[in-house]
């Protein structure tokens, strides 16, 4: 149940007496099929509600981050259900924008140092609370002429950024300078990036330039919504360009073909042309990026490791590459992150905990944080207990991330196990993690034998469901008996239900 929820579900727990006759609801749950409880906060307030005499009209919708338009398909989908049981008509989506206010400075160029106090003031505000980090290393792991790029990227946090074990750290992304100032040339001749203005908004009080404001705080290079496109069109006077900007399949077929960006579509529908207070409005602040840390606290009190794969994906127009992940490629030490600490999603282990971690491409770094500490403690002479890895990637010529270091680990101590998968080695035999997972019986021993093991997954969402198959088949001892195999299967929910399994995942 999320935090915000707890109390509406406790009160409705706690209530003794039925809704008044008539009384009638529907319940819309968003959440992400690859998680073992998926929409079970909203699942159990509609049965709640049914018990207490309350009225279904409508099935539970439900959106699912894992679904190829996120959470907003399956949102739009059960909404289209809901206005014909109302019996009244889809209401008119009129988008609402407040203009930032503007005012445009005499002062012609802004001085390098005053744009830095303007980058403090923003990202030092309450709402963001981010330091400026230096990096010591930035480091490919697979050779130059491979395809894929995996990186350790190392910073220097210090002792004013402290983190826990499982943590994460956010980092803020900008925009490419020079991407940015073409854009400003194509879009007006009014102004551009050494543009000034006073402005009394996203935390910025005074003068600043547009080349900030486009570069460190507007998602000027994301991806348009639904709702981004809504407002465009209110500039729109050709009813024809209106029709397509609001058209969802041109969305659609924008983003195969090319991977439409916002500045795209306000190049591409230029005689919409918002004015720069309605620009400011509408597009999206940047957000930052979580990466999951893989260095252990008290193994490296200042110094924060992290495990990176350079994001990219594929368009008709060829190959692309994230916002974060473009910027981080091309850092080297002595360059400067914004970044903060985030607490991480899974609940660390104690050092004597038994520990089986499942993790494939970059999901590594967590288990790399948790094996770390582990290692702390047994050279602590710290009562240690025994931790199974389950790591996978494609080929292991070029992917078989901190090789060395968890092939010394499994030599050196008896209570570390490695189990390496590879996908792309062999053609006829792809071997994934569930696989070794599935073959082995360190699951059993380890999350069925015992009432304390943890279980910690991370990686993309094709894992947990099969890795969860696979755990059934160790808990069973690979048995055909179906008794057998529904006693492991019980035995596996019992993990999640007891939250002895933990994941991240994207």
């Amino acid at each position: 149940m999320p935090q915000n929820g707890k109390n509406f579900y406790k009160a409705l727990c706690a209530r003794k007496e039925p809704f008044k006759e008539g009384t009638k609801f529907a319940v819309m749950g968003l959440g992400d099929s690859s998680y073992f409880f998926f929409c079970e906060a909203a699942k159990l307030v509609e049965k709640r509600m049914v018990e207490l005499g309350a009225e279904k009209i409508l099935g539970m919708g439900a959106g699912d981050d894992s679904a190829e338009e996120g959470l907003e398909e399956g949102l739009h989908s059960w909404l289209d259900q809901v206005w014909p049981v109302l019996d009244v008509p889809p209401p008119e989506e009129v988008p609402h924008i407040v203009p930032v206010k503007v005012e445009y400075s005499p002062k012609a160029v802004m001085r390098e140092a005053e744009e830095e106090r303007v980058l403090h003031q923003y990202y030092q505000q309450d709402s963001i609370k981010a330091k400026s980090i230096p990096i010591l290393s930035n480091v490919k792991m697979c050779d130059e002429s491979y395809n894929r790029d995996f990186r350790t990227i190392r910073l220097n946090t210090g002792d004013d950024m402290t983190y826990e074990l499982g943590d994460a750290l956010e980092i803020f992304p900008c925009n490419d300078k020079d991407k940015v100032s073409e854009f400003l040339h194509a879009y007006s001749t009014d102004f551009d990036e050494s543009t000034v203005v006073k402005i009394h908004d996203f935390g910025i009080d005074g003068e600043v330039s547009l080349g900030i404001l486009f570069t460190y705080v507007l998602d000027l290079f994301g991806k348009p919504s639904k709702h981004f496109m809504q407002q465009l069109a209110t500039f729109e006077s050709d009813e024809e360009e209106k029709k397509t900007i609001l058209d969802i399949n041109f969305l659609k077929k924008a983003a195969k073909e090319s991977g439409l960006t916002i500045a795209d579509a306000l190049l591409r529908f230029q005689k919409a042309h918002p004015p720069l207070p309605a620009l400011l409005a509408m597009i999206p602040q940047i957000k930052p990026r979580a990466y999951s840390i893989a260095s252990a606290p008290l193994a490296s009190p200042s110094v924060t490791e992290l495990l990176v794969l350079i994001d990219t994906w594929w368009c008709d127009e060829g190959e692309k590459v994230g916002l974060t992940c473009d910027m981080l490629r091309k850092m080297v030490a002595g360059d400067h992150l914004w970044c903060r600490m985030k607490m991480g999603s899974m609940d660390p282990p104690e050092p004597e905990q038994p520990v089986l971690c499942a993790g494939i491409g970059s999901g590594l770094a967590p288990h790399m944080a948790f094996l770390r500490d582990k290692v702390r403690a047994a050279e602590a002479g710290e009562k240690v207990g025994p931790f199974s890895l389950y790591f996978g990637n494609r080929k292991k010529a070029h992917e078989y991330l901190y090789q060395s270091e968890l092939e010394e680990y499994e030599k050196k101590y008896d209570w570390f196990k490695l189990h390496a998968a590879f996908s792309r080695d062999d053609p006829n035999n792809k071997v994934y993690v569930q696989d070794l997972v599935g073959k082995t019986d360190d699951a059993r021993l380890l999350l069925r034998d015992t009432s304390d093991g943890m279980m910690y997954v991370c990686g993309n969402r094709n894992l947990p469901k099969p890795l969860q198959e696979a755990l059934v088949k160790s808990f069973s001892k690979w048995s055909e008996d179906p008794k057998e195999i529904e006693s492991a299967r019980e035995a596996m929910t019992q993990l999640y239900i007891k939250n002895r399994a933990q994941q991240e995942v994207w």
